[in-house]
């Protein structure tokens, strides 16, 4: 039997929930410590668990009404989160980031979302999407960028506490999920033939419930895990240019796996 309108509606209403209720408990013992870079980042990490319980909330929408409208808003709702962790690491490294690129590349989403039909439909207790490479990959594309600015991000802090808890935040606000939705995806692959191609990113997004359970232990040792520099910072173009180029290169190496996940056949798919 299929749940997947059950349970999106229960996964995207306790990320909302319980996203809104950190914000109100932590911002208010952040304000306490009266230190600069900690509301913004909060404000940022929010908003990006906001999109993707909004994302979820959508998909129960979509599955409900069949709107074409209301599945690309939710499409969009789940790249979107991106720029918002995006924010929030530059917050914490107090450096620019350029996160301006996600808005472009969230932007040609868009674009591309309005001209074309998205087929999607319920499957188990996720939704199959059949016909979202262009957004998965964007998607991709920035999630890897994210975490090669991290990486890269960690040079910038003068203890190795401070460096380790990079890790930890990168865990804490999607690694977590990440790793046991493609657990799952290969298992369920050679198991009971899950689609790598269709169904990877709705599991993804359904696993990411279980941040909720990281992200309030990560959020109460902030401060005194994390030493931000005072100086504020900018990434020169070259860095950037490197970071999208790794990026791209890495997303490549993904999408040229799709063969042997029998994806040829399929018509701009996400893994």
């Amino acid at each position: 039997m299929c749940y997947s309108k059950e349970v999106q509606l229960t996964t995207g209403s306790t990320i909302i929930l319980l996203g809104s209720f950190y914000y109100v408990v932590y911002s208010m013992r952040y304000r306490a410590f009266g230190t600069p870079w900690l509301m913004p980042f909060l404000k940022n990490l929010i908003l990006g668990f906001l999109m993707i319980g909004g994302h979820q909330v959508f998909e129960f929408l979509s599955l409900t009404t069949q709107s074409q409208w209301i599945y690309k808003a939710g499409l969009l709702l789940s790249i979107s989160s991106m720029y918002f962790f995006l924010r929030s690491l530059e917050a914490l490294l107090n450096r620019s980031l350029r996160s301006w690129i996600a808005l472009v590349v969230i932007g040609a989403v868009a674009v591309h979302a309005l001209f074309v039909t998205l087929p999607f439909g319920v499957h188990e207790f996720y939704v199959r999407h059949n016909a979202g490479f262009i957004w998965a990959s964007a998607w991709m594309l920035l999630f890897i960028y994210f975490h090669v600015c991290a990486v890269r991000g960690r040079r910038l802090l003068r203890d190795d506490r401070s460096k380790r808890a990079i890790l930890t935040f990168l865990l804490a606000t999607m690694d977590i999920s990440f790793i046991l939705s493609v657990i799952y995806v290969l298992w369920g692959y050679w198991h009971f033939g899950v689609n790598v191609c269709t169904d990877s990113p709705s599991i993804w997004c359904t696993f990411y419930v279980v941040q909720c359970v990281a992200l309030p232990v990560f959020l109460s040792s902030v401060p005194r895990l994390i030493d931000s520099p005072a100086e504020r910072t900018r990434q020169t173009l070259k860095e950037t240019i490197v970071s999208l180029v790794v990026s791209l290169v890495v997303l490549c190496i993904l999408i040229s796996t799709l063969p042997f996940f029998r994806c040829l056949n399929m018509k701009f798919v996400f893994p």
